[in-house]
């Protein structure tokens, strides 16, 4: 768990932290559990000290930086998740065998291939229900909307892809 004491940041087990020196200006780089790199360009007042699993802070004269950095760090303890769910008959998905593609079924003449970015992402198909996991929320949203756009949502029937808990309001069929 990541705690915050003092000058001090726990750090979680699952990240690995180093430091690189590029024209006079000290980089941060941080590793996630998917093999990603973030990096923070650290200002020249912050002196940061790296031991086992603690990150130490020698010279703050700004603490909203020592937040930053906390809050920072807090979103490498677990992943961002979200699911979507593929209603229809006969609409299914699955992921190709050598996890590069997405492959969906969505009631046209062909399957569509949706390339997977397996570096950032963790993307999981389990009958109608897709799960995708990341360290970076903007990445797992934009690839399922990417994905939800593949098929047009019927506002009749309800087919299509639903984000899981989602409530959407249908339409009435004409009644002669």
């Amino acid at each position: 768990m990541f705690e915050k004491l003092n000058n001090k940041l726990i750090l979680p087990s699952k990240i690995q932290l180093y430091f690189l020196s590029f024209r006079n200006t000290n980089i941060l780089v941080v590793e996630t559990p998917y093999l990603t790199k973030k990096y923070i360009k650290l200002p020249s007042f912050l002196k940061l000290k790296k031991s086992k699993n603690t990150l130490s802070f020698e010279s703050i004269s700004n603490k909203s930086f020592n937040s930053f950095l906390s809050s920072w760090f807090k979103k490498f303890i677990k992943p961002f998740k979200k699911q979507l769910i593929l209603k229809g008959l006969g609409f299914k998905g699955n992921i190709s065998s050598d996890n590069l593609f997405l492959e969906l079924k969505l009631g046209f003449s062909h399957i569509l291939k949706v390339p997977l970015d397996s570096k950032e992402l963790k993307v999981s198909m389990n009958n109608n229900l897709l799960t995708v996991e990341g360290f970076d929320a903007d990445k797992v949203g934009n690839f399922l909307e990417k994905t939800r756009k593949l098929k047009k949502f019927d506002s009749y029937k309800g087919k299509g892809f639903w984000y899981k808990n989602e409530q959407r309001s249908l339409k009435d069929i004409k009644k002669i």
